[in-house]
């Protein structure tokens, strides 16, 4: 009874995505998810007793036309425009990141005389390329081989150099002189990888706002702008998106199955024919859309005969290295903040994100050594109070605070994670947070940490790495998970790939899925030779 024109593989924030655009095109689709929940990091879990929120903390890359085309103000999405959107703790005082370009740039030259200027000639040039580079993030990308063939201009080529091809401590020592600057854009260029930045294409990260700038400036892309932008906050935290999301699937008739995980695809001579789950019930389709991490779908999901063997290797073959460590702090009372500047309305900037990474040395260090399975003196930390622009997460008055800590080592070099091991790099967290809110450890009532391999397990994150691989050049654009499957599709007919795994990578933007759907949809009425663009508004008759 199982017969469906498409299954999406994976309840994530980007299964769901491509199950509501199916939907939507008229399509009868059922999305299986092994989890009891929906959204993945991006749904609601329960961190305390009656206390609910997701894994991450912030929309900034969230895809506006997904917004907007799957209608999910409809489904009870809300943003809360915050201002400022983001306060970075530094020794010498708090660097407060306010929408006027006005307030920032007096901070940067206060850093160092001429400072913004040199800040904003950098943010400008990488804007330039990523206009001249011609990168869609809503379309297949190119090989990464072929985009410096797209250049002429001297200037260019040697930003290019350093981008593509140099580590993010070479690009911004070139351009900025204050250690401050460098590590605002650090953090926003690195944020989750476990990549250090004097590593060649760990500047890359600072190239996905100029891309989606670029595709935003094209009569047809005003609504495509956010990539690691700010749209605000969401009420009800992130997994209010996960939430507008089931209710666009359902609003168009998608099946939604949370606990049930998937074993294998099923295929024959004709290509894909659905799928089996793990209590042996079938799944039948014509179109199956696996959005899950490219290591778990090749190593458990495909048998060898799926695919090329090559093309199995190469994907398992790809480093899957994850360190995110997780806080959650409920509260009797908020402290204040210590360091702002003269002037700062203290509660507009609580509201806001927070951020520690004091310096490129700092930064380095705490990469390299979780690497080498250690951690490092200072710890990397993003993190937010949602109760803030959410208060209905708790029931009475008291607060809950959010943090994402990073590069605490998946594998530890002296012993794995216990429960010793996890109170205690906790509270170094909880000091480290005491800089810039003086008292917090007396005001905590209750509390929640999770270590990197505790958080993989509830999570099914392979390795940790919450972006499903690297987001390096050599793993990004044309190879994301591998040239085969690049376009979404695979050598497999009918079969098709779309989580963070694929083009344009990790964070919440739901463009993998969207763009899945697209192709989907181009391939069932138009055949691959067509030339014609895929339409996503289009309803069409399966």
């Amino acid at each position: 009874m199982n017969r469906y024109d498409a299954v999406i593989v994976g309840g994530g924030h980007n299964g769901l995505v491509t199950a509501a655009y199916l939907g939507r095109a008229g399509l009868k689709v059922a999305l299986l998810e092994s989890r009891p929940g929906l959204g993945g990091p991006c749904g609601a879990y329960e961190f305390l007793p009656g206390r609910r929120l997701s894994f991450t903390n912030s929309p900034g890359s969230l895809n506006p036309a997904v917004v907007a085309e799957l209608e999910l103000a409809r489904h009870g999405l809300r943003f809360v425009r915050v201002d400022p959107t983001v306060v970075h703790r530094f020794d010498e005082g708090c660097f407060i990141g306010w929408r006027d370009p006005a307030r920032v740039d007096a901070q940067l030259d206060a850093f160092a005389p001429g400072e913004a200027a040199r800040y904003r000639a950098l943010i400008g040039g990488l804007e330039r390329l990523g206009a001249r580079l011609g990168v869609r993030l809503d379309t297949p990308p190119p090989g990464l081989s072929t985009l410096k063939k797209r250049l002429s201009d001297p200037a260019d080529l040697r930003l290019f150099d350093a981008v593509f091809e140099g580590g993010l401590t070479g690009l911004l020592d070139a351009h900025l002189r204050t250690d401050r600057a460098k590590a605002l854009l650090m953090l926003l260029a690195l944020n989750a990888q476990l990549v250090p930045p004097s590593a060649p294409g760990s500047a890359v990260g600072l190239m996905m706002r100029p891309f989606a700038l670029a595709a935003g400036a094209e009569p047809d892309g005003a609504a495509r702008l956010a990539l690691r932008g700010s749209t605000g906050l969401p009420v009800g935290s992130m997994s209010a998106i996960v939430d507008a999301l089931a209710g666009a699937c359902r609003a168009h008739g998608v099946e939604l199955r949370t606990g049930t995980p998937v074993a294998r695809v099923l295929h024959g001579p004709d290509g894909v024919r659905g799928v089996v789950t793990a209590t042996g019930e079938e799944f039948t389709a014509r179109r199956v859309i696996s959005t899950v991490n490219p290591h778990h779908l090749f190593r458990d999901l495909l048998d060898a005969e799926a695919m090329d063997p090559g093309i199995r290797t190469a994907v398992l073959g790809k480093p899957m290295r994850g360190s995110a460590f997780k806080v959650v702090l409920e509260v009797d009372a908020l402290p204040p903040y210590a360091g702002l500047p003269e002037g700062t309305d203290p509660e507009a900037v609580r509201a806001c994100q927070f951020r520690f990474g004091s310096s490129p040395g700092s930064i380095e260090a705490a990469i390299t050594a979780a690497l080498a399975g250690r951690t490092g003196d200072e710890i990397l930390m993003w993190g937010l109070t949602p109760t803030l622009t959410s208060p209905g997460l708790t029931p009475g008055g008291t607060h809950l605070i959010s943090i994402n800590a990073w590069h605490a080592p998946y594998h530890p070099h002296d012993g794995p994670w216990d429960a010793e091991r996890t109170e205690r790099f906790g509270r170094r967290c909880i000091e480290q947070l005491g800089l810039l809110m003086p008292g917090l450890a007396d005001r905590i009532v209750d509390h929640r940490f999770m270590n990197p391999v505790e958080m993989a397990a509830e999570l099914g994150l392979e390795g940790g790495n919450i972006t499903h691989g690297d987001m390096l050049p050599t793993e990004l654009f044309g190879t994301r998970p591998h040239p085969a499957l690049a376009a979404y599709r695979t050598p497999l007919a009918g079969f098709y790939t779309g989580g963070s795994g694929t083009w344009p990578g990790g964070y919440v933007t739901g463009t993998p899925g969207r763009n899945a759907a697209a192709a989907v949809l181009r391939d069932l009425h138009h055949p691959p030779a067509d030339p014609r663009p895929s339409v996503l508004e289009q309803r069409p008759h399966p």
